[in-house]
């Protein structure tokens, strides 16, 4: 597949003013997520101790949105205003946020289907701020611009998990103190929360800063329109099936975009998975305590901030397909060594093997592979889906490949739950997980190989021929 070729860096992009407030935007809300996703595991940690079920039951609140309203909030994206879902969508969740700090005032026992709830309800808003982000990001860089935009994007993705989960929410939850306001105590959890509350409504303040005139659709000399949202909205669940199908028709007939889509939904479960069992990983694995969990994590952090980094010349070079293989053979020895690094530690100082700085190298060393191997899989997968679908189609195809990627996520999470806490041990898990990825990456090459990637203007000549039976073009009118 071709990739985009670029000599603009990142300080060119940073440049531009409008795409600095959505990248600045971009990073602060996935910064506070992660701190969420942090806090949301040392919280029902703190009810439930060692529960992996629990956690992976958090973790599905936070995927069914995207299975129920994926789909439908990609056709809405396509047809809304970007500016305005964006700036929405924060102002949202920053509501529910700070409802989810005064739901804490409660005994904790008792708030872990209100946890559970509003978990869901933030993912509900996410699911429309997802796709309005990824289809606005080509809106305001250049056309050679896009893969370094992506990467950029993607190393944002990547420090903002190191930022919020290695070192805000676990700091804040150490360091802040429990105070008494009118004899209510307010813990570090509930402070955390609520100053998550105010950086969202921070990010939204930075969207509506952008000029409305700067979320231009490639092509068009006009800037999207603003129509009335009831008469809008009544449109759109009037056509809503049929976009849906003609998105999922528009990705089934490009197979080399299935085939990203399905790479990308890969990484997003795997990513899941390995947040559900990293307290495991640290208790069980390694006997630690549950509260080291970030440190242990941190290595892959860096690997994950370095690896973009060097995406967009490494994937010049290698090319698409050779960078996936790279990244999955990467993944599945990553994932392979971590139990056998515990094992061989074992077998040198059976009473104190856990203590040797040794195994904590060899564990850093893994964990640093594995977030570098992420980024092989998921920024070539990333570029190819931006590059492969036009915009007047972009939210509904971002927005599906959240509804496959959640919607298998789901048995995939109870299914390693059950086994971690039930039948297997978390080194048997690791075992099954590696053997996965292995399989995973053959099969990505052997369909690679099966249906070769069409050139990016033999897709667009494809795209105009299927665009004519269409029904209605956000921002184009009908077409005849």
């Amino acid at each position: 597949m071709a990739i985009a070729q670029s000599n603009k860096g990142f300080l060119t992009l940073l440049k531009k003013r409008n795409f600095l407030r959505l990248w600045l935007a971009q990073l602060i809300s996935m910064t506070i997520l992660n701190a969420t996703n942090y806090a949301l595991i040392m919280l029902i940690n703190s009810i439930v101790p060692h529960s992996t079920i629990m956690i992976g039951l958090a973790i599905i609140c936070f995927s069914v949105p995207a299975v129920l309203f994926g789909a439908p909030a990609g056709v809405f994206v396509d047809r809304l205003e970007k500016r305005r879902v964006l700036w929405t969508s924060n102002c949202l969740r920053a509501i529910v946020t700070l409802i989810f700090a005064f739901v804490l005032l409660a005994q904790r026992s008792s708030v872990l289907i209100p946890i559970y709830l509003l978990t869901f309800i933030v993912s509900a808003i996410g699911q429309f701020f997802t796709p309005a982000e990824g289809s606005a990001i080509p809106m305001l860089v250049d056309e050679d611009e896009l893969m370094p935009a992506l990467s950029l994007f993607n190393i944002t993705f990547m420090l903002s998990q190191a930022i919020g989960y290695v070192l805000m929410a676990p700091l804040a939850i150490a360091l802040l103190p429990t105070f008494t306001l009118f004899s209510i105590p307010i813990d570090a959890f509930i402070q955390l929360y609520a100053i998550i509350a105010i950086l969202y409504l921070i990010c939204a303040a930075l969207i509506v800063s952008i000029p409305r005139a700067s979320f231009i659709l490639r092509g068009d000399t006009q800037a999207e329109t603003v129509p009335d949202l009831a008469a809008e909205t009544i449109s759109i669940v009037r056509q809503m099936q049929n976009e849906m199908k003609e998105g999922w028709h528009f990705i089934h007939k490009r197979r080399s975009l299935l085939l990203a889509v399905v790479q990308l939904s890969f990484v997003g479960i795997l990513i899941l998975v390995i947040g559900q069992i990293a307290t495991p990983i640290v208790t069980d694995l390694l006997n630690m305590n549950a509260n080291l969990m970030a440190l242990v994590f941190a290595p892959a952090g860096i690997g994950l901030v370095l690896g973009s980094v060097l995406m967009p010349r490494v994937t010049r070079r290698l090319g698409k397909l050779r960078t996936i293989l790279i990244g999955n053979i990467g993944l599945t020895i990553a994932t392979l060594l971590l139990p056998l690094s515990t094992v061989f530690a074992r077998w040198l100082e059976p009473q104190h093997w856990n203590k040797d700085p040794w195994l904590l190298v060899a564990m850093a060393g893994c964990m640093f592979i594995a977030g570098v191997a992420l980024d092989f899989v998921n920024i070539p997968a990333q570029t190819a889906m931006q590059e492969l679908t036009p915009e007047w189609i972009k939210g509904r195809v971002l927005a599906l490949q959240l509804v496959l990627y959640n919607a298998c996520s789901i048995p995939v999470i109870l299914i390693i739950g059950i086994l971690s806490d039930t039948s297997l041990h978390i080194d048997r898990v690791l075992y099954l997980l590696s053997g996965s990825i292995l399989i995973f990456g053959i099969w990505s090459v052997y369909y690679e190989r099966r249906h070769p990637t069409v050139s990016i203007a033999q897709n667009e000549q494809l795209a105009e021929n299927e665009e004519a039976p269409l029904t209605t073009v956000p921002g184009r009118g009908n077409v005849d």
